[in-house]
């Protein structure tokens, strides 16, 4: 059921069900119970222990008794013969007994049903059943017990075992939650009801029926209202939020807090105020948390949101919490960790969320560096907003080679295990030995130029050109098989002019307009690959010239980036960039090809629908064994423009209706 499985909920659960019927907690110890609806009386019992006399959606125990209708069917009016006659299928699971003052008995009709996911509970069909049984009985039961076409001695003699039960719930009710005055007023009435015989009659209009549907997923702090307009039955959605270790989308609770001052419950067309965050602030609140404060209270929130640095941090907005209609936002802010993992299958909503995220950043004067794998995103960020800069495989335009700490002897060979690293992510097929013949290639073209580590300054030299470690492998006499190999996947990457080395552009932190690195323009995909992970290579290496940043100024984005998910230098990427204001987002339909150190460094995921094996390889990594499951079946499931945020400081996701 998505909850927690600990021993206080246990002898919570227990405690509500035994107050309400101990033959129901005897079945739920049983082989074979139903046990998700015996917990949904539960909760539900628990709620009305604490709710108010003017509560919108709870029936209060301060003023009456609940009577479980499974443990008295032999007082149930019989149904109609008829084909398809379901009994159960037909009665409410509940019957709420008080008294209105000079009128009477009043009996008020309760369904409870269970519903493990959202989309399930607010189902017209549930709906309609729970309307039809609760009028069902209603029905019936003034049929049988008040209706004066029945004769006197049968009302009396169907009355007086009516009473009979009803006095011994009233005693009942009195052990566990019943005043004595209001126990004597409903016992009085009771007898008032066997004395007057036929004369007595049942108050009509009071009576109104009542559908609680208890779903884990729900996270409001108000019930629900979701029966359409008009019903008699008004049905109400609720949540786990009483359960001492409710765990369920980070939600905690007291374990047994006294009865709160009590709202009345929302209508689903708008949002509770309550569960309304901050901007960049959490959609959800501990349940009973007070919501109201002093003028004084006030001025001293609003100080220190004003002195607070962190409060004035861009946000993205990936849209609306399904739930509570709050925006779901993602800060931007080196304070934080402002890195960002979508994963979701083609057609769902990645390359949209991606726009998004773009034009808000742009907003936000962070400016957007990303490596396009297909047309459609360029395309449409060309229309939304004005100067992107595109840049095509003309070349590399810039020398791999490039030394940044010209100071350390040593800093060559730092660049010479990089494009092993590089060459090796590019080509996957390729042996240790093939990789360090072109780290010793490598180093061997910075010897060649002076840089040889017993050198006295370094400062002085150049690098070689990019091209000559080609040149080294090619000259050797007696090529093996293995560098054969080797240098047929290097000259086709030469052919394409990869290895000529031409100064065109400047680094890409010094452009002020948001870029597009047009990998799709080139139909190779191996120099797809070289092309995109050398230039995410050179803005690795430029990025320590920029120094600590306050704030977050870049966003380097990789479109379908399970296509670079082999790159050791995204994880290494993920970890250092922050300090030096840049944040990371990938994007990909696959999430199993990260290395695991990726998901160690990111902590936010907006997460789409993804096939069972993604699903489970990204769940396995941000979320808690106790939910995995339940978490791995909703993604498979989620529908288009739908999502899950995964973020810092919960353990469960905020689901996402994508801003279009």
């Amino acid at each position: 059921m998505g909850l927690s499985r600990s021993r206080r909920n246990a002898e919570f659960l227990l405690e509500h069900l035994k107050a309400l019927s101990g033959r129901l907690a005897i079945r739920l110890t049983g082989n074979k119970p139903p046990t998700s609806e015996l917990i949904a009386l539960a909760v539900s019992y628990a709620h009305c222990r604490r709710a108010a006399q003017d509560s919108a959606c709870w029936v209060s125990l301060d003023d009456g008794f609940l009577v479980p209708v499974d443990d008295v069917l032999d007082l149930l009016p019989p149904l109609r013969a008829g084909v398809g006659d379901d009994e159960k299928g037909a009665r409410p699971d509940l019957i709420f007994v008080s008294t209105t003052p000079r009128k009477g008995l009043v009996f008020q009709f309760i369904e409870v049903k269970y519903r493990r996911h959202l989309r399930a509970a607010r189902e017209p069909a549930v709906l309609r059943k729970i309307d039809e049984q609760v009028r069902s009985l209603r029905k019936r039961w003034h049929g049988w017990y008040d209706h004066e076409d029945v004769c006197a001695p049968f009302r009396a003699v169907r009355r007086a075992k009516l009473a009979r039960v009803l006095r011994f719930y009233a005693d009942k009710a009195r052990r566990h939650h019943l005043s004595g005055e209001r126990y004597t007023e409903i016992a009085s009435e009771i007898d008032r009801m066997i004395e007057k015989g036929g004369s007595y009659a049942f108050p009509s209009g009071q009576e109104d029926g009542r559908g609680w549907v208890f779903c884990p997923e729900y996270a409001g702090v108000q019930p629900l209202d979701i029966s359409p307009d008009g019903w008699e039955t008004r049905v109400f959605l609720f949540g786990p939020g009483l359960l001492p270790d409710s765990d369920f989308r980070a939600r905690t609770s007291p374990a047994l807090p006294e009865p709160p001052e009590r709202k009345p419950a929302v209508r689903a067309s708008a949002a509770p105020d309550a569960a309304r965050p901050d901007a960049a602030g959490d959609s959800r609140s501990p349940a009973g948390t007070a919501r109201d404060h002093s003028p004084a209270e006030q001025a001293r929130v609003s100080q220190e949101r004003a002195d607070d640095p962190a409060a004035d941090v861009p946000s993205i907005c990936f849209g609306t919490d399904t739930l509570t209609n709050a925006e779901v936002r993602w800060p931007l802010t080196v304070r934080a960790n402002p890195h960002l993992l979508v994963a979701g299958l083609p057609g769902m909503g990645k390359t949209t969320c991606l726009l998004n995220v773009c034009t808000q950043m742009i907003a936000a004067q962070v400016r957007p560096i990303v490596f396009s794998y297909h047309q459609d995103i360029d395309e449409r960020l060309a229309h939304a907003v004005e100067g992107v800069r595109f840049i095509d495989f003309d070349g590399l335009g810039f020398n791999p080679l490039q030394v940044v700490d010209r100071q350390s002897r040593m800093a060559h060979l730092d660049v010479a295990g990089a494009l092993r690293d590089i060459f090796t992510a590019i080509y996957p097929e390729l042996g240790d030995m093939q990789a360090d013949r072109i780290r010793r290639a490598i180093k061997d073209s910075f010897i060649e130029a002076g840089w040889d580590a017993s050198a006295p300054d370094a400062v002085q030299v150049r690098e070689p050109p990019f091209k000559r470690f080609v040149e080294i492998l090619q000259a050797e006499p007696k090529p093996d098989r293995g560098l054969r190999n080797l240098l047929t996947r290097l000259e086709e990457l030469e052919d394409y002019g990869f290895f000529d080395s031409r100064e065109s552009y400047a680094s890409l932190w010094e452009s002020a307009q948001p870029t597009v690195i047009r990998i799709h323009r080139t139909q190779n995909d191996k120099l797809q690959q070289a092309f995109a992970s050398l230039v995410f290579y050179r803005l690795y290496k430029d990025m320590f010239s920029r120094g600590i940043q306050d704030g977050i100024t870049h966003a380097v984005i990789f479109d379908e980036a399970h296509r670079a998910a082999g790159l050791k230098l995204i994880p290494t990427m993920a970890k250092e960039c922050r300090k030096y204001g840049i944040s990371l987002v990938l994007a990909s339909q696959e999430a199993r090809d990260f290395d695991v150190s990726v998901f160690s460094s990111i902590a936010n995921y907006l997460v789409l629908r993804l096939t069972e094996t993604d699903a489970k390889s990204l769940v396995r990594n941000v979320a808690d064994s106790q939910h995995e499951r339940v978490l791995i079946d909703r993604i498979k499931q989620m529908d288009k423009f739908k999502a899950l945020y995964f973020c810092e400081g919960r353990r469960m996701p905020s689901p996402v209706d994508l801003s279009p």
